[in-house]
């Protein structure tokens, strides 16, 4: 019997766990199996191995694991992959077939245009946007993160920058902080995270700080959150596993 592990990253903070379980109970609408999990790579329960075990329980003797995670990182080069091999272990007669993050996706990028116009402000010729990612050692995460600020910019006809809050440069803070706001009457920030959590909070203090300091409007727009474009995304990803 298939099952399908949806792997979040997991938080400290309640919400953005309540947020990610929020969101998977959404994905599983669209699925068939009847054995559908949701786990956590760290800070919360149940654990990837503990969700592993949950599918077994229940009969199954397949299970599809998909990180529900935006971009390809670390999480899910190196600390995913160890966790699912020691679940392997466990269960050697167990098939585990692990998937790709969304990655570089185009129902994203309509998602980012969505978000820029849900704030109701116009972006003008002196207007800047700003694609905001986690960040990571890992290189492909600036890649393309890149990829998608260009495919955005191509979108809305207008330059998109990328910051990152850790990880890799150029930083979010360094940007806004050093921003010269002459002849820019807007900043749009786009967060790119599915969830809320510290790190959102983290860009929004990180503008109040500054926001004083120029003559310019700061606009922080949504996260992508629990959008049925994110689930039908994800679920093309769990669609191509075998």
């Amino acid at each position: 019997m298939e099952a399908v592990l949806y792997i979040c990253h997991g938080s400290r903070v309640k919400s953005a766990r309540d947020e990610a379980v929020a969101f998977v109970e959404r994905c599983k609408e669209v699925r068939q199996e009847r054995i559908l999990q949701h786990c956590f790579l760290e800070l919360a329960e149940p654990t990837i191995f503990q969700g592993v075990q949950q599918c077994v329980e229940q009969g199954a003797t397949k299970i599809r694991a998909i990180p529900v995670l935006l971009l390809t990182a670390n999480h899910a080069t190196i600390d995913i992959p160890e966790e699912i091999n020691r679940a392997k272990q466990h269960y050697p007669q167990l098939e585990i077939q692990m998937g790709e993050p969304i990655g570089v996706h185009p129902l994203l990028i309509d998602l980012l245009v969505e978000r820029l116009q849900q704030t109701n402000q116009e972006v003008t010729p002196l207007s800047k946007v700003v694609l905001v990612g986690r960040g990571s050692t890992n290189s492909r995460v600036k890649q393309d993160l890149s990829q998608i600020a260009n495919n955005l910019a191509e979108k809305i006809s207008h330059p998109v920058e990328v910051s990152f809050l850790t990880g890799c440069e150029p930083y979010f803070s360094d940007k806004i902080a050093t921003l010269d706001s002459i002849n820019v009457d807007k900043v749009f920030i786009i967060p790119y995270f599915l969830f809320t959590g510290i790190l959102i909070e983290g860009i929004r203090k990180t503008v109040e700080k500054v926001a004083g300091n120029h003559d310019c409007q700061f606009i922080i727009c949504d996260y992508l959150g629990n959008s049925p474009v994110v689930v039908e995304a994800l679920n093309e990803r769990i669609e191509e596993l075998v």
